[in-house]
């Protein structure tokens, strides 16, 4: 499955079988998580927990929020100016892999109890245990609450037009898809990226070669989400072969009229 193909088939899966990881998918999802390497050479890793990995089972809470999930990857990042972007770009990465084996992943930030994580794993001083996310194989049985998120889910699904995120050389000009050439694609997969609910926190302006790309903050997982975007654009970018970097510049469009920061930009 190409990258493009698992952004467009990732959703959200809240209820799963009850089945354990096959001891295939668990040696796939180590091997890629040891090759995974945190970007914008920051310090963040994923541990693979099993709820049946002793005699006796643990507990891992997630308030009922997800049912028959008996694998979770778990998101560790030390505290720095750009570490939770670069964790959520990791993360993600782990999570379009997981897509693209036919499992089942979904985001938590709030809704799982930190307590029964951090006695599965090994905190230093610095971290910090802020997403987990269930891995397994979805269920098509779906209960009250799953019933409630698929509902939800759908509205949720529904993103911003191009034009309302992604802007032609200044904030007051929207971008028009035929405008955007080889960028297209990577910016269409930007748009089609999870955020916290649903909230698109991302804004991009493109100026000639050059991409800026932007967080609307207001909220915890902010720089998670824009951590997301930067991923779905530069695999998609890599997928489609356009060369180029990520940079932190000097001199990048500036928006007066809302509160808006600046993040980092693509330089091709």
């Amino acid at each position: 499955m190409t990258i493009v193909e698992s952004i467009k088939k990732r959703r959200s899966v809240r209820t799963f079988t009850g089945e354990p990881l096959s001891q295939e998918h668990r040696e796939l999802i180590k091997q890629y998580i040891s090759e995974l390497q945190t970007p914008f050479g920051e310090k963040a890793r994923i541990e693979l927990i099993s709820i049946h990995s002793n005699d006796k089972p643990i507990k891992l809470g997630t308030y009922g929020f997800i049912k028959g999930a008996k694998d979770y990857l778990a998101l560790i990042f030390e505290e720095g100016a750009f570490t939770a972007t670069a964790a959520g770009y990791m993360f993600e990465q782990l999570l379009l892999f997981c897509t693209g084996l036919g499992l089942g992943t979904c985001w938590l930030g709030g809704s799982f109890s930190r307590s029964d994580f951090k006695k599965q794993i090994q905190l230093k001083a610095n971290e910090k245990l802020k997403i987990v996310s269930p891995v397994g194989y979805p269920s098509y049985k779906q209960n009250f609450l799953e019933k409630y998120f698929v509902n939800a889910d759908k509205k949720h699904a529904t993103r911003y037009p191009f034009g309302a995120l992604f802007f032609d050389k200044d904030f007051g000009i929207p971008l028009i898809e035929s405008a955007a050439g080889v960028y297209f694609t990577p910016l269409e997969m930007v748009r089609l990226a999870p955020s916290a609910s649903n909230m698109q926190i991302w804004r991009v302006i493109l100026d000639d070669k050059t991409l800026h790309f932007y967080k609307k903050p207001y909220y915890n997982f902010e720089s998670n989400d824009i951590g997301i975007a930067l991923c779905h654009f530069e695999l998609t970018c890599k997928e489609l072969g356009i060369n180029g970097k990520f940079e932190v510049l000097k001199d990048f469009p500036k928006n007066d009229k809302e509160k808006i920061e600046y993040v980092i930009s693509w330089v091709l």
